[in-house]
């Protein structure tokens, strides 16, 4: 067996707009659950991160990450940011949202409220491998490791946040490995 490696970077998003990681966690899967995003200007700039855990205590991961994007349309409405990019680690709720794929029974009232809330302001939705999403990954697991988060500043990031904000506005990239069969 060999290894394969890809590089996976974070970018800022381009100018006038916002970039908001979302990511969901569960432990047990289902089990404790849990979701987290961080919004991000052109510069790469910390705008807000906010985690919290779900209060389903069998929730899965689809539901997790399905709830992180709905959080953050939350919060990108209260701020009345208009032009967002979602960037999420979840291909199923990417091409859920797009409307590509069917969506889960278990996520339908979630995503239907997702399609309602972004019709007011001007959203795209990516995809980007688990590697370039670690601070959202970082936040959503800060959740249940800590509890809530909810911070607007660089400065009210942990030590391991910022570190991560830093390597990304650096560009510099993650690597994914993939063992490879011969």
């Amino acid at each position: 067996m060999g290894q394969l490696g890809v590089q996976v970077n974070w970018r800022p998003p381009d100018r006038g707009w916002i970039k908001c990681n979302t990511d969901g966690a569960a432990r047990g899967n289902p089990g404790r659950g849990s979701w987290g995003f961080c919004l991000r200007n052109e510069n790469g700039d910390l705008i807000a991160a906010k985690a919290k855990e779900l209060t389903n205590p069998a929730s899965t991961n689809t539901q997790a990450e399905a709830m992180a994007i709905l959080q953050a349309i939350k919060y990108v409405e209260e701020k009345q940011f208009q032009q967002i990019l979602i960037e999420t680690d979840s291909l199923l709720l990417m091409n859920c949202i797009l409307k590509i794929w069917e969506v889960p029974w278990q996520i339908i009232e979630v995503v239907e409220e997702i399609w309602k809330r972004m019709q007011n302001r001007t959203f795209k939705i990516t995809h980007i491998m688990r590697e370039g999403n670690q601070l959202a990954d970082h936040l959503a697991n800060l959740a249940l490791d800590e509890g809530e988060v909810d911070v607007e500043s660089f400065q009210e990031l942990g030590a391991k946040g910022r570190g991560l904000i830093n390597n990304d506005k650096l560009e510099l990239p993650y690597l994914r490995i993939k063992t490879c069969r011969r």
